[in-house]
């Protein structure tokens, strides 16, 4: 099966290297485009044939629901958790910036995109270390 993917994938991308060095005239020649775009187009029309040749029936033991998979629901989960944190975050962050504002007198002056850099990857961190909890937890 791997073997008619491939090969078709790459029978597809020597004609269409092919055809595509001979009608534009590149700069550098016909072998270094004809290589280049070889390289470039070889695993894209691998995947191609593979949604061509390859039937889900085919495979072994195919899921009946593939969107319903476990995978999936400890994703979810995790997100859930990690939308949860972030709300409680933010939530308490409004009221200490908002209580720092008013005891001071002025705003705080952090640089705003680094902290929303700063919660994009509390928010990553914590999803990573929740998906690994719950797949220990449940695998």
């Amino acid at each position: 099966m791997i073997t008619l993917v491939l090969g078709s994938g790459l029978l597809a991308t020597v004609v269409l290297s092919t055809l595509i060095s001979l009608l534009v005239d590149f700069d550098e020649g016909f072998w270094p485009a004809w290589i280049n775009l070889a390289f470039t187009f070889w695993l894209v029309a691998s995947a191609i044939a593979w949604f061509v040749f390859v039937d889900r029936s085919a495979l072994p033991k195919p899921a009946v629901n593939p969107e319903q998979t476990v995978e999936q629901n400890w994703r979810t989960r995790a997100q859930a958790g990690v939308y949860r944190d972030l709300i409680t975050i933010l939530g308490l962050g409004c009221v200490t910036v908002s209580l720092v504002s008013l005891i001071a007198g002025q705003m705080p002056a952090w640089p705003v995109p680094l902290v929303f850099a700063g919660l994009i990857l509390a928010a990553l961190l914590d999803y990573m270390i929740r998906y690994q909890l719950i797949k220990r937890a449940e695998s």
